[in-house]
């Protein structure tokens, strides 16, 4: 997972004059804030920096996003150590830029990259993998989560009541949880960043599942990457870990919905047909949220607002620059309505929190 706080975001700085200077002084690239160059001119990079947890090595570069991402616990190791591991990442950079593809990460052309511009084997075998897993989950998130699932696991419910008093009780618990804890407050927890659904291009099927993802107090961001449009979901590390979850479901079983509603409706043909029935059920399961809260928690609607300026304001810490996009897909009214219905009767079970690909939302 990718973390924010102000902590981090100092240390991101300081990595960014590191990589800088490293650019500039021992690759003999032109940089400047964001951004360095080839040695031509004819080609410019990003300086994008992430700090991550929960993965065992201490760093990594992902061409997808042209990406340097470095552990959090480097925060407290030493300077030498540090600028070895960026060096690190960068030799992946360059390698990369250099056009290797068919190279092992770690092979000749790594190798022969680092001793190019003077760096030994304490930079190429700088960035080696942890014991273990950073694990940064308290207690008290542990305990959230599961109490979470238990009560999103009575949705599936026969009893209508049950259902529905489970799935707002589960609502009331995160809703409590976001407003006590500090992971999104202005001090100094952290804002977690999760990337959790890849497709080749944006899609009314994921613009659906933001939406339901939304109601689980996150912030969602479509990210493009070199070749694939990301899902990002933002927020405290529980929230992020539920919709993690749901979007998974949600990516095989919306399928399996549109499957049922073509055979139960036979004249339901197309792409119109379908993005407007993905649209439908994402409409009707927030209208059924959005009814159970205002049903159950209007004493709540002060923390509500408080949650959402939180999920805001984290939005903006992780991207300062953002904007927005809007989709102008065709509209099928029957298959709108029909997906609304649908989504009114979706109710989601996380069983577990890495799901199988056979595990299905549930309509009750």
């Amino acid at each position: 997972m990718i973390i924010y706080s102000k902590r981090v975001i100092t240390f991101i700085q300081e990595i960014k004059a590191h990589i800088r200077d490293i650019l500039t002084q021992e690759i003999h690239l032109k940089s400047t804030q964001n951004r360095f160059y080839s040695k031509n001119g004819k080609y410019s990079y990003p300086i994008s920096v992430v700090i991550f947890d929960k993965r065992p090595c201490l760093g990594y570069f992902d061409a997808e996003f042209y990406e340097l991402g470095f552990n959090v616990s480097l925060m407290h190791t030493s300077k030498k150590q540090l600028k070895n591991i960026i060096r690190h990442e960068l030799a992946h950079y360059m390698v990369f830029i250099h056009g290797s593809p068919t190279e092992p990460p770690h092979g000749e052309a790594f190798k022969a990259y680092c001793q190019s511009v003077g760096w030994d084997k304490s930079v190429y075998q700088a960035s080696t993998c942890l014991e273990s897993a950073v694990h940064c989950d308290t207690e008290v998130e542990s305990g959230i989560f599961r109490k979470v699932k238990k009560l999103m696991a009575l949705a599936e419910s026969s009893n209508e009541h049950e259902a529905e008093l489970a799935m707002i009780k589960s609502q009331q618990l995160l809703l409590k949880h976001n407003i006590e804890t500090k992971c999104l407050n202005e001090d100094d927890d952290k804002i977690i960043l999760k990337r959790v659904l890849r497709a080749k291009r944006q899609s009314s099927k994921l613009r659906a599942i933001a939406k339901i993802l939304e109601t689980f107090f996150v912030s969602i961001v479509f990210h493009g990457g070199k070749d694939n449009i990301h899902l990002e979901v933002i927020g405290s590390r529980v929230n992020v870990n539920i919709a993690d979850y749901v979007a998974n479901v949600l990516d095989s079983d919306l399928e399996h919905l549109w499957g049922k509603a073509k055979e139960q409706h036979l004249d339901l043909k197309g792409t119109r047909a379908k993005n407007s029935f993905f649209i439908g059920i994402a409409r009707g399961y927030c209208k059924k949220i959005g009814a159970l809260k205002k049903e159950h928690t209007k004493e709540t609607s002060r923390a509500l607002v408080v949650v959402e300026k939180k999920l805001m304001n984290a939005r903006a810490i992780v991207y300062p620059r953002l904007s927005s996009s809007r989709s102008h897909a065709g509209y099928c009214g029957k298959s709108s309505k029909l997906g609304e219905t649908m989504g009114k009767s979706l109710n989601i079970h996380p069983a577990v929190q890495n799901p199988s690909k056979k595990e299905k939302a549930f309509l009750t």
